[in-house]
């Protein structure tokens, strides 16, 4: 858009100090046409960028279940320090458990069973690990 102002702004500076017929001002008219291309090659640019901002939307809305699930998960063992003030649980520590649940997750083609595979494989993990860090007076 910076290039498509560029170009506007030389045909204004043009179009004021042009003189006689604009029409026979051949390097305005070529101005003229490279602002036209220019407004094309752009307009396309547009629209690709549109497709693809559509394509990452719908793929987002695919994962909101599992990131759903995830956020939950946090806020329940982040609640764990009212049991006892040693079970606290960083966000870093989370994010990197996710995080290898996310590699360690059987691979589907399928979004919702990738998902479903990543909240099982997650919710396993924490589930385990929170377990092992529980002392025995709270064990059940």
């Amino acid at each position: 858009q910076r290039q498509l102002k560029e170009i506007e702004d030389k045909i204004l500076h043009m179009l004021q100090t042009s003189q006689g017929s604009i029409l026979d001002d051949e390097e305005l008219i070529e101005t003229l046409h490279q602002s036209k291309e220019a407004s094309n090659q752009i307009e396309r640019r547009m629209i690709t960028q549109a497709k693809t901002e559509d394509r990452i939307n719908r793929t987002r809305a695919e994962y909101k279940p599992v990131a759903a699930s995830s956020s939950n998960l946090f806020f329940c063992i982040t609640d764990l320090a009212s049991v006892d003030a040693m079970y606290q649980y960083s966000l870093t520590w989370f994010i990197n458990l996710f995080v290898r649940a996310i590699r360690e997750a059987a691979q589907h083609a399928d979004v919702q069973k990738r998902t479903a595979n990543i909240d099982a494989t997650f919710m396993y993990s924490l589930y385990a690990n929170v377990c092992r860090s529980l002392f025995e007076k709270d064990k059940p």
